[in-house]
C-alpha cells in the first residue's frame, strides 16, 4: 500500500467517524427525562478559531519542452508531508448556511527525481514544494448542531523548485507560483470547543519557464486539522 492510497484510506475514516460523532450527539438528546432537564447538546462554534493541520501533498508536475525536436514531455509526482497553521472566523447565516473565511500557512517536503534518457544522453529532472500559504472562503451547510459539511474556494501560494541535470551540468530554479484552490470537507465538534475536520483540496497553479521547458505543476492535498473556537 502507498502512502498516497493509506493517506486517503485514513481520511476517509476520519470523515466518517466525524460524521457519525455529531449525528449520535445530536441523536442522544432528547430534552426533559421525567421531569429532570438533560444537559443542552454540543454545539458548532461561531466566530474566530486557531488550528493546526497535518496531511499529504500529492503533486503532479509537467515539464514541456519548447524545442521542436524534443518530443519527451514528463509527467511525475511529487509526494510528501504537509502541516501548519490556521486563522478563521466563521458563522451561521441563517440555521443551516455556514459562512467562513481563513488564512493558513503550511510547510511541506514534498519532492521527486525523475531521470530518462534521450539521443543517447541522461538527464535527471527534479520537483521540491517547500511551502504554500493561502486564503478562502468556506461556505457550508449544518448537518447536526455538532457537525457542518463545507467547500474551500481560495487562492493559495506555493515555493516550489525545479532542477534539471544533464552531462555533468546542473541547474536550478525557485519560483513562487499560484492559483485557484477547490476543496470539500467535514468538521464537527468534539468536547467545548475543539473541533475536528478532515479536507481534500485541489489547488491549480500556474506555470512558470525553467530550463527550456514549462514547467505545470497541480497539487492534491489531505489534510486533518484540530481547530479550538474562542466564542
Amino acid at each position: 500500500m502507498n502512502r498516497s492510497s493509506f493517506t486517503l484510506k485514513a481520511l476517509t475514516a476520519a470523515l466518517i467517524l466525524a460524521s457519525t460523532t455529531g449525528m449520535v450527539l445530536a441523536k442522544g438528546y432528547k430534552g426533559d427525562y421525567k421531569g429532570e432537564a438533560c444537559p443542552p447538546p454540543q454545539m458548532l462554534k461561531t466566530g474566530w478559531y486557531l488550528g493546526a493541520q497535518v496531511g499529504y501533498d500529492s503533486y503532479r508536475v509537467r515539464n514541456t519542452f519548447a524545442d521542436a525536436d524534443t518530443a519527451l514531455n514528463p509527467v511525475f509526482a511529487a509526494n510528501g508531508w504537509v502541516g501548519g497553521l490556521m486563522l478563521g472566523y466563521g458563522m451561521m447565516m441563517n440555521d443551516w448556511f455556514y459562512l467562513g473565511g481563513e488564512i493558513f500557512a503550511n510547510g511541506s517536503n514534498a519532492d521527486e527525481n525523475l531521470s530518462y534518457t534521450e539521443a543517447g544522453s541522461s538527464s535527471t529532472l527534479g520537483f521540491e514544494a517547500n511551502g504554500s500559504y493561502g486564503l478562502g472562503i468556506l461556505p457550508g451547510v449544518k448537518m447536526t448542531d455538532s457537525t457542518l459539511t463545507y467547500v474551500r474556494l481560495g487562492w493559495n501560494w506555493a515555493n516550489l523548485k525545479s532542477t534539471a541535470a544533464s552531462s555533468g551540468v546542473s541547474v536550478s530554479k525557485s519560483n513562487t507560483s499560484n492559483g485557484f484552490v477547490f476543496g470539500v470537507g467535514m468538521e464537527t465538534l468534539i468536547v467545548d470547543n475543539w473541533s475536528v475536520r478532515g479536507e481534500f483540496d485541489h489547488t491549480w497553479y500556474g506555470d512558470y519557464n525553467f530550463g527550456g521547458s514549462s514547467v505545470n505543476p497541480s497539487d492534491n492535498q489531505y489534510m486533518l486539522g484540530l481547530l479550538y473556537h474562542f466564542g
